[in-house]
């Protein structure tokens, strides 16, 4: 009777991290790129936004690159090497 009491007792625990990481920063570097260094973070945040949605993380993710989107609309860098800057100057 006291034997089972004396025994050590092997138990498992297993931790699983459900945070959604890469939706986090992806959303993060997306608002951070329609103010600064868009012509960086915004390629950086459309990579994490599609990372983000192969994980799951859909809200988040589509958030982040639509921000991307605005960063990139919203540099004049970005609008250079797009051409955007010849569509806005025919009235497009």
């Amino acid at each position: 009777m006291y034997e089972n009491e004396n025994q050590s007792k092997n138990i498992n625990v297993n931790i699983i991290n459900n945070t959604p990481v890469i939706g986090i920063i992806c959303l993060v570097l997306g608002l951070i790129s329609i103010f600064f260094l868009s012509f960086i973070l915004s390629p950086i945040t459309i990579i994490l936004g599609i990372i983000g949605l192969i994980k799951k993380q859909i809200l988040l993710s589509i958030l982040g690159i639509i921000f991307a989107i605005i960063g990139i609309l919203t540099s004049p860098i970005l609008m250079t090497l797009f051409g955007l800057t010849a569509i806005y100057s025919m009235g497009l």
